[in-house]
């Protein structure tokens, strides 16, 4: 699940989990307007990776948003909230017709 919050410091934070989201995060992990990233690990297997954030000034909202919705369907409530990423439509097929 896909959450947008705005902290009380004024900052952005955008958490993605699950193995869905890996989408958004390959799309988003180089935008460079991210101050830091938070990594929540697995308290039983510190390699299991749960939750990442990113997190980048308030000032880049709107900018979050729109990539969030023409990129991947996501569309958050004026005062954050989570969404659930829907599943990726298959690929199309590379037959070619005759």
């Amino acid at each position: 699940m896909t959450t947008l919050a705005i902290s009380e410091a004024g900052e952005m934070l955008l958490t993605l989990r699950g193995a869905a989201e890996n989408r958004i995060l390959t799309t988003l992990r180089r935008w460079p307007y991210w101050q830091r990233v938070a990594v929540e690990r697995d308290p039983l297997d510190a390699k299991q990776c749960i939750a990442v954030t990113l997190i980048a000034d308030q000032a880049h909202e709107a900018t979050v948003r729109e990539i969030l919705k023409r990129s991947f369907g996501l569309t958050f409530p004026e005062s954050g909230g989570s969404c659930e990423l829907l599943p990726e439509p298959p690929a199309p097929s590379r037959r070619r017709g005759r």
